[in-house]
């Protein structure tokens, strides 16, 4: 009875040493904070992918997690030997820096890298600014779910019959794969069709096709600038203010200033939505529970400049809910 006491009175002195000593390593064991990396398919100076990136930064930020971007810089390097590349140096970052979850915006992420190497893959793959139809890089996937980006342009076409003279369509594009893309997309989703469609590369292909469609169509859509050669604003300006004849419009965030009316989507939007959908994900919900959606906000603007030359009055309540452009307020 004597030793039993013993020995219970040093198990009592003993346990509580163990205890704190399990405690002390629990405590100093630091936690995994969440980290998710973001993909960006083009650059950081890119307008659209400034605003998607600053979107989901304002979220994760303030919500404790880790967040580093990653930029493919494939809008101004389109040849495909680049964009590989570029895609296994994303790959690459990923394995560094180990990720909970990633964003991957717009249509290069998803090509090159994500469905090549992480389609139903353990990391789960929040993708955005994938135009029209998302299947094209086999979405949605197990471990994938997104937002399809959707344009206006059947309504911004509509708006712009308001100012036109006549019914036919031109459109003047970059002699590029992402540009004719977004053309075909206009056509078969959009169902705009196009009377004459003219592909450039340069500024000098593209100044003498713009005067060109002025006199051939009533309406002209315009699509992106970053990969004609040689665009300055200083210059593309003054151009067209001097050779606008017809009502031009836009879809596109970066051609905003050149054209009389544009219909634009909000990158932000899409940034909010990617990181709130990784953090459901970060909280445990599935992927594949998660439905794809497709973007709803637009910016609606207008150049003053060129509707006083051509003589177009907007309706007041437009103007109040439209950003307006004037040759002072373009960066020269």
């Amino acid at each position: 009875m004597l030793r039993f006491i013993k020995k219970l009175i040093l198990f009592l002195l003993i346990f509580p040493l163990f205890s704190l000593s399990v405690y002390a390593d629990s405590v100093s064991e630091p936690q995994h904070k969440k980290r998710v990396m973001f993909i960006d398919s083009y650059h950081s100076g890119y307008a659209w992918s400034a605003g998607v990136v600053a979107g989901a930064r304002s979220i994760l930020e303030t919500s404790g997690v880790e967040f580093k971007v990653f930029s493919m810089d494939t809008k101004r390097h389109q040849d495909e030997a680049f964009i590989k590349a570029s895609a296994l140096k994303a790959k690459a970052a990923i394995e560094q820096f180990n990720p909970d979850v990633i964003i991957a915006c717009d249509d290069n992420a998803s090509k090159y890298l994500i469905e090549p190497f992480y389609k139903n893959h353990s990391i789960p793959v929040v993708f955005c600014g994938i135009n029209w139809d998302a299947s094209a890089y086999g979405y949605p996937y197990k471990n994938a779910t997104g937002m399809v980006e959707i344009s206006m342009m059947a309504e911004l076409v509509k708006e712009l019959r308001r100012y036109a003279k006549g019914k036919s369509i031109g459109v003047l594009a970059g002699n590029v794969i992402s540009d004719r893309k977004s053309v075909k997309n206009y056509e078969d989703k959009a169902k705009v069709k196009f009377d004459h469609k003219i592909f450039v590369s340069d500024i000098k292909q593209w100044k003498q096709a713009y005067i060109k469609l002025q006199n051939e169509v009533d309406i002209l859509i315009i699509e992106n600038s970053m990969s004609i050669t040689g665009w300055k604003p200083g210059d593309i300006y003054p151009f067209i203010l001097n050779n606008t004849r017809i009502p031009t419009g836009s879809v596109q965030i970066n051609m905003r200033p050149y054209v009389l009316v544009g219909f634009l989507q909000v990158p932000e939007e899409q940034g909010i939505y990617t990181a709130k959908t990784a953090l459901r994900i970060l909280a445990g919900e599935s992927p594949e529970n998660i439905p794809l959606v497709t973007n709803h906000q637009v910016i609606a603007s207008v150049n003053l400049d060129l509707a006083e030359k051509l003589g177009i009055v907007f309706e007041l309540e437009f103007l109040r809910n439209a950003k307006s452009f004037r040759w002072e307020a373009i960066d020269k």
